[in-house]
């Protein structure tokens, strides 16, 4: 039997090591996959529901009227144009960005211990699911952009890198907060030309969305609701400053990240850790003015590439303290997920209730062609597979919005013509059919409603 060579054991060990770090990241994801799909997904109708409407021919900010940017709407039209409402394709929505961003950090943290990845892992997933990310949100979906931006600008790549940041932006426009920053950043180092082709390039996505919206005849409408709307009116409930448990649990996460930033050498990653500090910094001041940390969970696949670095550095005593802190940060989110999760793998606002599924049976038997006024939070139109009356649609709750358009009147209006079904809750209003605490009325005419078959 031959005696393998240095070449041969050098060869061997490669391959060893490679599949050993190949299975990890592949039982990683499948973990992520297993605890997504066993969470509570939230599909906030404010942004579902009007995915649902642009897949069925209604035009944003003409038709519909959303004060977001139209990204995460129109790839939820394209979605819902394809696989149809299913509950299956809501879910994957959720599930599949967070996933990437997922494999992204397993591809950068693949050089370390097991030890060291797995600990990584599990401080993205407890931040991220700790932070409400099982959600149809723009921001969740913004989770695999974060990497690749600090990726980009750090090999000095700022048309790709503008891009990237244009494109976060068509999802939530107050991503601009990163693109700013990162500008700054570059003005602060005396990079000009840097600066200038990296903000140029992340409004470029904006302005061309706005010419291909102007020719469908709704650019001035996208102009007055992603810009003019946001800057002028603020709903009461929103804050100018976090309480201190939302800014404790935001901060947190971010000291490991800001340690490695201090520590690391210039050239040391092919990523930078002060790039990957400024994208997730950016990113963070989405929150603002809300302060919710949902808003914040783009930043989360930095945060974790920052710990697995600080985690392996030298001397021990650092990297044990780091691993200390990324553990106890862990422990104690994924501790409040596990005592206030819902595992039940239903989608909130969509199938969480049987009443509400009752209710969506109903709405489904009436005639074809039935137009749905829905009071109700849930999303009744995307269950139910119906139009709102009037081609127009606005969640009737954000009426701190009717002004604009005269939203508001044209609303009223397009609920009260003839035929019209409008959902409510039981005891709105006189009559109608009771379906567990909802209640369904059809619009007769000028004598008012009169009650459902």
């Amino acid at each position: 039997m031959p005696i393998p060579d240095a070449a041969s054991e050098k060869a061997l060990s490669t391959r060893s090591l490679g599949a050993a770090v190949n299975g990890f990241a592949l039982v990683a994801l499948t973990a992520h996959v297993v605890l997504a799909l066993h969470l509570r997904v939230v599909a906030w109708p404010e942004i579902v529901t009007p995915g649902y409407l642009w897949s069925r021919g209604m035009l944003m900010y003409r038709n519909i009227k959303l004060e977001h940017t139209p990204a995460t709407t129109g790839t939820l039209a394209l979605g819902f144009l394809l696989f149809g409402a299913r509950t299956a394709f809501v879910r994957a929505y959720a599930v599949l960005p967070p996933l990437v961003a997922h494999g992204l950090l397993l591809r950068e943290t693949r050089g370390f211990s097991l030890t060291v990845r797995a600990l990584s892992s599990a401080f993205f997933l407890a931040v991220f699911f700790g932070s409400d990310g099982n959600a149809v949100w723009p921001t969740v979906v913004m989770t695999a952009l974060a990497i690749p931006i600090a990726a980009a600008a750090s090999r000095g790549r700022f048309r790709l890198a503008g891009v990237l940041f244009g494109i976060a932006i068509l999802f939530k426009q107050t991503a601009a907060y990163a693109l700013v920053l990162a500008a700054l950043v570059l003005l602060l180092r005396r990079r000009f030309r840097d600066a200038a082709t990296l903000f140029l390039a992340g409004c470029a996505p904006y302005f061309v969305t706005l010419l291909l919206f102007a020719l469908l005849g709704a650019g001035r409408d996208m102009l007055r609701w992603t810009i003019l709307v946001p800057l002028t009116i603020r709903p009461a409930f929103l804050t100018v400053r976090p309480g201190l448990g939302t800014a404790a649990t935001i901060l947190f996460g971010f000291a490991p990240l800001s340690l490695e930033a201090l520590l690391e050498r210039p050239g040391e990653h092919a990523t930078s850790a002060r790039w990957l500090l400024i994208v997730a910094a950016g990113l963070a001041l989405i929150c603002y003015p809300r302060f919710d940390v949902l808003q914040t969970v783009a930043s989360t696949p930095c945060l974790a590439v920052g710990a697995a670095r600080l985690m392996s550095r030298r001397p021990a005593v650092l990297s044990r303290c780091a691993m200390a802190f990324a553990a106890t940060l862990t422990l104690s989110r994924g501790a409040v997920l596990a005592v206030g999760g819902n595992f039940d793998g239903r989608v909130l606002f969509w199938n969480d209730e049987p009443a509400f599924n009752r209710l969506i049976t109903r709405l489904q038997a009436l005639p074809p062609g039935a137009r749905v006024f829905s009071q109700l939070w849930g999303n009744v139109n995307p269950r139910a597979d119906r139009l709102p009356p009037g081609d127009i649609y606005q969640h009737p709750w954000f009426d701190w919005f009717f002004a604009v358009d005269r939203t508001g009147e044209r609303l009223r209006e397009a609920a009260a013509r003839p035929g019209t079904i409008i959902v409510g809750y039981r005891g709105a209003r006189p009559g109608g059919e009771i379906v567990g605490p909802y209640a369904i009325w059809r619009v007769a005419g000028a004598a008012g409603p009169s009650r459902s078959r």
